[in-house]
């Protein structure tokens, strides 16, 4: 089994011999739902399946609880160069994971923990892109009322929200986002029903922050049996197909531009701790999927034109977060004090949301 220690000899080498090739890091993936979830599970999986074309070794498990991570890492630790944990609740069990195992790597998604020999985090920035289906939100609801159903109030799906809000805003300032909470990531029965109490309370634009497309297949069913005039919102993965009439767009992920970048680095011996990878739309890790085919034309135009002020570095990378921000209690925050470090543990709603902070 190749690992990390080899890797480091072989780059030794290549400086001073010029060996171009040092073989091909082994790659173990965790997935906290089932590869074929249809949202977020999915994506990620597809993003390292993309990997064995480019020669890599790729092994995974699914469906893996947070609270039992921790044995799972280790057992991949064993087999692997390097090893990658996909949702927030790991975070914790990896970091033992990675003092335990210290001559492999550990990469955990979403969270904000590592140290400068073995362990690092990685984003891509949902929340650009959720700020742009804000933009169209605001734009194509009627009454300003728009529903999201929320997995777990993690400062990820709290930032993402938030974002909704305010890109609908920057279009009508009389915007209201409610929210019923799942708590959990993919519980496609809980889902529906939320979706429903969402458009039972006359909520027009319809999202989900979890991996199941309840919210497009009940804005579909609504339009077809009831002629219901409501939008959807997909989340992570294309989620068109299960109810084209009435589907928007979403956020969408590119995962393999960054596993392939993060898996190369450390092919070529340059991968070091502490980048804390954290990638957008500039960089394609992030995206807007398809849009729906009864979307008008002026949306389209209007969101794909702000998604290019931010490809072309005309946004910063903090944006809309990083021109201040008023809270749901009144509480401002100014222009330049949200950046990274503020966004990974954000921990309230902005102006506009109707909910109270949840608390356990």
């Amino acid at each position: 089994m190749r690992k990390v220690f080899s890797v480091i000899i072989t780059s030794i080498i290549f400086l001073f011999t010029g060996i171009n090739a040092i073989g091909k890091p082994s790659v173990g993936y965790v997935l906290v739902g089932p590869k074929n979830d249809g949202g977020w599970s999915m994506r990620h999986y597809q993003g390292f399946e993309s990997l064995k074309k480019h020669g890599y070794k790729v092994s995974m498990v699914e469906m893996v609880p947070e609270a039992e991570s921790a044995k799972v890492f280790q057992k991949l630790a064993r087999k692997h160069d390097i090893v990658f944990g996909t949702s927030f609740g790991y975070m914790d069990p990896m970091e033992r994971a990675a003092k335990k195992s210290p001559d492999t790597i550990f990469m955990h998604a979403t969270g904000y923990k590592g140290n400068d020999k073995n362990m690092d985090n990685y984003v891509c920035h949902s929340f650009q892109a959720r700020y742009l289906t804000g933009i169209a939100a605001g734009m194509l609801t009627k009454n300003g009322k728009i529903g999201v159903v929320g997995s777990h109030p993690i400062p990820e799906i709290i930032r993402n929200i938030n974002a909704i809000a305010l890109g609908a805003q920057t279009v009508r300032s009389d915007i209201k986002v409610s929210i019923v909470w799942i708590n959990s990531w993919f519980d496609p029965p809980k889902d529906m029903d939320a979706a429903k109490a969402l458009l039972d309370a006359g909520n027009d634009i319809l999202y989900t922050t979890t991996d199941s497309p309840s919210v497009v297949t009940l804005a579909q069913t609504a339009w077809k049996q009831q002629g219901k005039e409501v939008w959807s919102m997909g989340n992570d993965a294309p989620m068109g197909s299960n109810g084209p009439d009435r589907y928007a767009t979403g956020m969408m992920f590119n995962w393999n531009v960054l596993y392939k970048h993060i898996v190369d680095q450390l092919a070529e011996g340059k991968l070091k701790m502490n980048q804390r990878w954290n990638w957008g739309l500039k960089e394609n890790c992030v995206g807007l999927s398809p849009w729906g085919i009864n979307v008008p034309g002026r949306v389209v135009n209007k969101v794909e034109t702000v998604k290019m002020e931010w490809i072309n570095d005309n946004l910063d990378e903090w944006y809309p977060f990083s021109q201040g921000i008023t809270k749901r209690d009144g509480t401002k925050v100014s222009a330049g004090a949200i950046k990274r470090p503020e966004l990974e543990t954000m921990q309230y709603f902005v102006k506009g949301i109707v909910n109270k902070f949840p608390t356990k």
